[in-house]
């Protein structure tokens, strides 16, 4: 829908990347998936969940804070998809973060602080604004971090969704 212009779905080509990625990812334990509430990453936690095990997914509505579309128009103005729709996309969501900060990198911490094992299913733009660096990156990127503090992040590792390692920082 024209409303929603800023979540566009996720392409057949994405589908094929997520899945990709989960076998790149199924070496790592994970105990929930945390997403972003906009279509693509609804998508990609779904092929992520059914590839890992069938985990179980929390949407974060602050997870999208770090896209340019949802940045551009802010959080609170877009008309995300209602949670119906959601679990319709991605079936195994059972739960929705409503307590969780509206601020990416907050949001990010309160994920940590919930999960130490999480996969977070967000945007490219998450990993650079996490990493406080303008990165070139892949449309599907995993980046690995560490908490350096209350809402400071340490880049570790960034991998393509193949697994292919970018960058590599102890």
């Amino acid at each position: 829908p024209a409303n929603r212009r800023f979540a566009p779905p996720l392409t057949e080509q994405g589908a094929t990347q997520a899945r990709t990625a989960a076998e790149f990812l199924r070496s790592q334990c994970f105990d929930r998936i945390y997403a972003s509430p906009c279509a693509r990453t609804l998508a990609t936690a779904k092929e992520l969940s059914e590839a890992l095990g069938d985990l179980p997914v929390t949407v974060v509505p602050a997870l999208a804070a770090c896209a340019a579309a949802v940045k551009k128009r802010g959080l609170e103005n877009l008309p995300f998809l209602a949670p119906t729709e959601m679990a319709r996309m991605c079936p195994r969501i059972d739960s929705f973060g409503e307590s969780a900060p509206k601020s990416f990198e907050a949001a990010c911490a309160w994920v940590s602080s919930q999960s130490p094992q999480a996969l977070v299913v967000s945007h490219r733009e998450g990993i650079r604004d996490l990493a406080h660096e303008k990165l070139k990156l892949p449309y599907c990127a995993v980046g690995v971090f560490e908490k350096g503090g209350e809402e400071d992040w340490v880049l570790k590792a960034l991998h393509r969704n193949t697994g292919e390692l970018l960058v590599s920082r102890g």
